[in-house]
């Protein structure tokens, strides 16, 4: 008899072990939780207990390791735990947290991030469409990064996205313009920009504030987007130009970053479209 108790005992001891979530499926928890809040963000898991985070060009490595002790010492409480974790990284600014609107700025990502969150959730980001190809969202910035805005957190500004989208440009251009550093190609006839940030792509809002000052090409504006801190310029009626831009995209290449674009776009005189 003592025998089958013993055995019993040790057979609920493994079932309820095995119901526990290994370090792994922890952090994969984490990962699907964390896209799901912010779509915007490209994340991976480099292994059990550490997450690679890509935030528009930003990299951090960020360790599980003190949300799953939180979760070993309460595993009914899993969800607490990574949403501990979410709030942690200080990469979404939700509904109850205090806006600056002086950091406010547009952050620009592919338009495949709207399929990226929670398939039966509306994507909980504040965005507009720029055009086929790209979205705008709007983030807070801080010294530790963006920290995207979600809807519930925008009601709470209290003003529209018009407002917003003006807010926020006049932000970055105020930050952006005095830091831009123009690179020329071989030829002298194609250009790229940098920045000492890594949102470069947000330059193409509202270009006629830069324009004038650092690009001169023949025919209309043709831009590239391949990563957020890459931005090209050639003119439509130079074909060298073009061409070397159209090598450097088949080139660049930034691993661990989410890519933009490795199109071409044509300024019509209000946004980018899509060039041939």
């Amino acid at each position: 008899m003592r025998f089958l108790l013993l055995s019993l005992s040790c057979m609920l001891a493994i079932s309820c072990n095995s119901s526990l979530l290994s370090k792994a499926d922890f952090a994969a928890k984490c990962r699907i939780a964390l896209i799901s809040k912010c779509p915007a963000l490209y994340v991976t898991v480099l292994n059990k207990q550490t997450l690679f985070i890509e935030n528009s060009g930003k990299r951090d490595n960020v360790s599980l390791s003190a949300f799953y002790k939180e979760y070993m010492s309460a595993p009914d409480k899993a969800d607490s735990a990574v949403q501990h974790f979410i709030a942690a990284t200080g990469l979404i600014t939700d509904q109850g947290t205090k806006i600056d609107p002086a950091k406010v700025i547009p952050v620009i990502k592919p338009a495949s991030c709207l399929s990226q969150g929670a398939k039966d959730q509306a994507f909980p980001l504040v965005y507009e469409p720029y055009n086929d190809q790209m979205v705008i969202l709007y983030a807070v910035n801080s010294s530790e990064g963006f920290s995207y805005i979600t809807n519930a957190a925008f009601e709470s500004l209290q003003i529209t996205k018009d407002s917003l989208k003006a807010l926020a440009v006049k932000n970055f251009y105020t930050a952006t313009l005095p830091k831009i550093h123009k690179g020329n190609s071989k030829s002298g006839k194609a250009y790229l920009f940098t920045t000492e940030a890594q949102y470069e792509a947000a330059m193409i809002l509202f270009p006629q504030l830069w324009m004038k000052e650092y690009v001169d090409v023949k025919g209309d504006i043709i831009m590239a987007i391949p990563y957020p801190d890459y931005l090209y310029i050639a003119g439509s009626e130079d074909a060298e130009g073009i061409a070397w831009v159209k090598k450097e995209l088949k080139s660049v290449h930034m691993g661990g970053v989410q890519p933009v674009s490795k199109e071409l776009f044509r300024w019509n005189g209000e946004r980018f479209e899509k060039y041939q």
